[in-house]
């Protein structure tokens, strides 16, 4: 009995050993079986700051991970583990492909900023006391404010804006305004506008009255430019008026009287006109004073009767030596122009006669004096002169009434409204700074079209006389031209034909921009590349493209 007791004690002794040796002979369990918490997939995460962004942004991405745990269940056999498992090797970054990005700067926690964009305030942009500081016969002074900093810029005109100011740089709650180019005795609408931060805007409108003509007026010239008493100034001229006539001239938009009357009688031109208008008086008066004098004039049509081989010395006696503040000016007949027969004695003077005056013009008289319909011919000649007078300011004379010439015979040539105002823009879409209109009298209708033409020229005179911008027709007969001043630009468009067209304007810069046609308002649809419109018989129109943003 004790001895069985005691074998079956060693038994169960013996199996308890051999328990023991089996459970230590078994690899240890893998630490991803292990319970508890273990390393996350992913770095943690960095707070970053990326320029341009306005919250804070994670460097790697964010996710919630939970350590993935498998039980250990322990079995009384040998079990082989699911992945066999060395060692715990290093974890590798997470590789994330990405394209050139702005700069970023990692950002500690304190300095954690979810700043937005603020929304604009439930006060509205307001424009208020806007008061005239100072007037001058060509320049206004205006002070104004705004309820909200804004950035500004003023336009003036008639009756609507057709000359804007440079923009303000900075946003300011008080503003001023200084208009130039102004031209004297003439009432404006100015135009204060304002924009504010969130792109809202506002425009007033204030109303001055320049002052009169001084007692003595100065006049130069640069580059293509009229400049009189420190503006440009666009002349809109007669010749050779009767004192008696110069009411009503004036009342048509006349600003430029050359010559010393129309008789002996008529002598001493200022003084009658009393600082309505300007004048130019005979070179043999240059040294003439007095309200509103800017020059002389040489003979007319000069050119007409000298040799071809004409020399400087030549003509000395005829020559004033110069005068402070006065400018030349001078007539020439059509014949520099290269599609004009030359004159008989040739085209040798002409050098030399455009190097002695300021200002240089010509008379061509398509209707009157070569008697056909040559419209086109009075832009390119004008561009021709422009070129072979090295760049100086130039003009035309268009034709205003019948001539004593043999085209007068043939009534369908007789000058009408719309021949002068196609004559006029055809000029000034060739580049000329002035124009005069011969005869000095005209019927009625005509005019009320001289009258019309010269309001619209006077509004517009600092655009057509700022630089050449590019714009191109996709008719020939139907002209144009177009000029870039302070972000708005002008286009002028002329049919030259007695047909009804259709034409596409190319301009450079347009941008989508609609065009607005001056005197009347209408606006025109535009894409990017430029706008159309058609033309009526000898349609001839002026486009404002405002500076973008208005």
């Amino acid at each position: 009995m004790r001895l069985r007791t005691l074998i079956l004690a060693l038994i169960a002794l013996g199996g308890i050993w051999i328990a023991l040796v089996i459970q230590r002979g078994h690899d240890a369990p893998a630490a991803s079986f292990a319970a508890g918490p273990q390393p996350a997939d992913f770095a943690p995460p960095q707070l970053v700051q990326v320029k341009g962004l306005n919250r804070p942004v994670a460097a790697t991405p964010v996710a919630n991970v939970s350590p993935r745990v498998k039980p250990f269940t322990r079995v009384p056999t040998k079990q082989t583990p699911d992945v066999q498992i060395l060692a715990d090797p290093p974890k590798p970054e997470p590789h994330v492909q990405t394209t050139k990005a702005p700069a970023i700067e990692v950002v500690p926690e304190k300095g954690r900023s979810y700043t937005e964009t603020a929304t604009p305030p439930l006060e509205a942009l307001a424009i208020s006391d806007a008061h005239v500081v100072s007037v001058t016969s060509s320049s206004a002074r205006i002070i104004w404010k705004t309820n909200l900093p804004a950035q500004t810029k003023a336009a003036f005109g008639f009756d609507a804006p057709t000359i804007w100011s440079q923009p303000s740089a900075d946003f300011l709650t008080e503003h001023e305004s200084v208009l130039t180019g102004l031209e004297f005795s003439t009432t404006y609408q100015v135009y204060l506008h304002g924009v504010d931060e969130w792109n809202r805007a506002q425009t007033s409108m204030v109303s001055i009255t320049t002052q009169s003509m001084g007692s003595r007026s100065i006049a130069t010239t640069n580059g293509g430019q009229i400049v009189v008493d420190d503006r440009p100034f666009f002349p809109t001229a007669v010749w050779a008026q009767c004192s008696d006539g110069f009411g009503s001239n004036i009342d048509d938009g006349i600003n430029l009287f050359m010559g010393d009357g129309c008789s002996k009688d008529d002598a001493d031109l200022s003084s009658r006109l009393d600082g309505r208008a300007y004048s130019i008086v005979n070179a043999a008066n240059a040294a003439a004073e007095g309200q509103g004098v800017i020059g002389w004039y040489y003979p007319d049509e000069w050119d007409a009767f000298l040799q071809s081989t004409v020399r400087r010395q030549e003509l000395d006696r005829n020559i004033p030596p110069p005068q402070s503040g006065r400018i030349s000016f001078l007539t020439l007949t059509n014949h520099f122009y290269s599609l004009a027969s030359p004159l008989p004695q040739g085209k040798g003077m002409y050098p030399l006669l455009m190097s002695i005056t300021d200002v240089v013009g010509f008379d061509l008289y398509p209707l009157q004096v070569w008697c056909r319909p040559a419209f086109g011919d009075v832009m390119d000649a004008q561009r021709e002169l422009h070129t072979t007078s090295g760049g100086k300011p130039t003009f035309q004379w268009i034709e205003a009434a019948p001539m004593e010439q043999e085209c007068r015979k043939q009534k369908y040539l007789d000058p009408t409204p719309a021949t002068v105002r196609a004559e006029t823009w055809l000029a000034i879409a060739g580049g000329a700074a002035a124009i005069g209109y011969f005869p000095n009298h005209w019927s009625a209708s005509i005019g009320s079209e001289i009258a019309r033409t010269n309001r619209e020229i006077k509004a517009l005179s600092q655009a057509l006389l700022a630089p050449a911008a590019n714009a191109t027709s996709d008719s020939p007969s139907v002209r144009v031209s177009a000029r870039n001043l302070n972000g708005a630009t002008y286009v002028i468009a002329v049919n030259t034909t007695e047909s009804t067209l259709q034409a596409k304007f190319t301009v450079e810069g347009i941008g989508g921009r609609s065009p607005v046609i001056v005197g009347g308002g209408q606006v025109v649809g535009a894409d990017d590349q430029g706008f159309t419109d058609s033309f009526g018989p000898l349609a001839a129109r002026v486009y404002i493209i405002p500076p973008a943003g208005w």
